[in-house]
């Protein structure tokens, strides 16, 4: 996901829901709820959206939310995108811990509206977007890649090469890298990278271990490796991002 504008960014914490007016939106409108529910009214749906669930308007949508008794904690994005966006307007139990993390991040730099920050900014509401296209899209894997995404995910700490992956699979490495792409959109080790660089990002936030740990926790093995590898994907070394959300 690239190219994304955004006009405004809000983290409610925690207190009562406040109500919006009926208005027609000309921007995309991306809300994640964390704790709570929000009620809204859009294009004349009732729509609930509660803790784990996250609702996504487009443009021209008719928006309306109602003020709620009870609190709740959520983050709201208006923006736009030159991009197709293909994600129903609600998603389900798709937010997990790493948009949450991704969701604090952000909060982390609102205090910074310079260049960065809003390079940041869209990086991140990017990566929440395509984590939400995940989580819908995932249901249609098939069953050999629901294992590879399992087993990657367990066991991204260690060692791993494709031909380990697809040994644990009991499959060949051509039949596993084909399944895997042709459902996720990417290889296998493409993949497990982006996994490890996202935990390497959490690790980072939380401005708590060494570079030299982290690569040792998130399976980079030496820290040289592990900053070759986030700039290529993020643009940034990793210095200047812990640098950044921890001010």
């Amino acid at each position: 996901m690239a190219n994304t504008e955004i006009h405004y960014f809000r983290f409610h914490k925690d207190g009562p829901v406040q109500s919006i007016q009926p208005s027609v939106i000309p921007y995309y409108d991306l809300t994640v709820v964390l704790e709570g529910a929000l009620e809204y009214r859009i294009n004349n749906r009732k729509l609930t959206v509660r803790a784990g669930d996250a609702v996504l308007m487009p443009p021209g949508s008719k928006r309306e939310r109602f003020f709620g008794e009870g609190r709740a904690t959520y983050a709201s994005y208006n923006f736009r995108t030159e991009e197709e966006l293909l994600l129903p307007l609600l998603v389900e139990s798709g937010v997990g811990q790493e948009i949450r993390m991704m969701i604090y991040a952000c909060d982390e730099i609102d205090r910074d509206h310079g260049e960065y920050a809003r390079a940041a900014f869209s990086d991140l509401l990017s990566a929440i977007l395509n984590a939400l296209l995940s989580a819908v899209t995932r249901s249609g894997f098939s069953t050999l890649t629901e294992r590879i995404l399992d087993y990657i995910r367990e066991n991204y700490r260690r060692p791993l090469t494709l031909k380990s992956i697809a040994d644990a699979m009991a499959y060949s490495v051509q039949h596993c890298d084909q399944v895997f792409k042709k459902d996720v959109g990417v290889s296998v080790v493409r993949y497990l990278i982006d996994y490890r660089v996202a935990r390497v990002k959490e690790f980072l936030i939380e401005n708590v271990l060494s570079l030299k740990e982290i690569a040792e926790r998130t399976g980079f093995g030496e820290s040289n490796y592990l900053s070759r590898q986030f700039r290529r994907r993020t643009g940034y070394t990793p210095l200047r991002f812990r640098k950044a959300f921890n001010r």
